[in-house]
């Protein structure tokens, strides 16, 4: 059983949604474990299934797809947010995506059969759920709508936007492959004076 100080901001961010008792903290904690992962570690692998939920505590995660030799970012993981191949998680197939730490990373991680009990025992637990999967959702489709309204100077300002750390902590080709542009590109993009954007066009879709 992990100690409740090592989850406080898993129970905290949980509390912030509803009530837990003591009965399901101590399931939680006699369930979930916290582990420590060293920069380029892996989290979740391709072609395994995703049986984890993710709650990163501390560190950078990536995910991406490898295709030809070529990494394709697909998503950045910052503090504070849970992650898993959430296809895999939600159907049982087997992932083409890779998870890599990106820092040194703190990770809770819980049990898919841990969250079905919760969610069998109190419809409460519904609420962490999908709120997870609406952030998901919403992340994904305004990369998407980004893609289609802005260029690449566009994209790259609406990223800072949504990652302000971003370019402190992570590599410029890594941000250039989430983009869909050359490190060149990106480079190119930076040294000049950058036009501002109205995030709202992205945001209201």
């Amino acid at each position: 059983m992990i100690s409740e100080y090592a989850s406080d901001a898993f129970f905290g961010k949980v509390s912030s949604l509803f009530a837990l008792t003591e009965g399901e903290k101590e399931f939680l904690l006699s369930k979930i474990s916290v582990s420590e992962y060293k920069k380029d570690s892996y989290l979740i692998k391709p072609d395994t299934t995703a049986k984890n939920l993710f709650f990163l505590q501390k560190g950078l995660v990536r995910s991406f797809y490898q295709k030809d030799y070529r990494e394709i970012n697909t998503e950045f993981f910052f503090e504070n947010e849970y992650l898993t191949a959430f296809t895999s998680f939600l159907t049982g197939e087997q992932t083409k995506l890779h998870f890599q730490c990106l820092e040194d990373c703190e990770m809770i991680s819980i049990p898919k059969n841990v969250i079905d009990s919760l969610l069998a025992a109190d419809p409460k637990w519904h609420i962490l759920l999908n709120g997870i999967l609406k952030n998901e959702y919403i992340k994904k489709c305004r990369r998407e709508s980004s893609f289609l309204l802005f260029d690449s100077n566009e994209r790259y300002l609406y990223f800072l936007e949504q990652f302000p750390e971003s370019d402190s902590r992570i590599p410029l080709f890594h941000i250039a492959s989430y983009l869909g542009i050359s490190p060149e590109t990106l480079s190119r993009i930076r040294s000049k004076k950058m036009k501002q954007i109205d995030i709202h066009q992205v945001n209201g879709i």
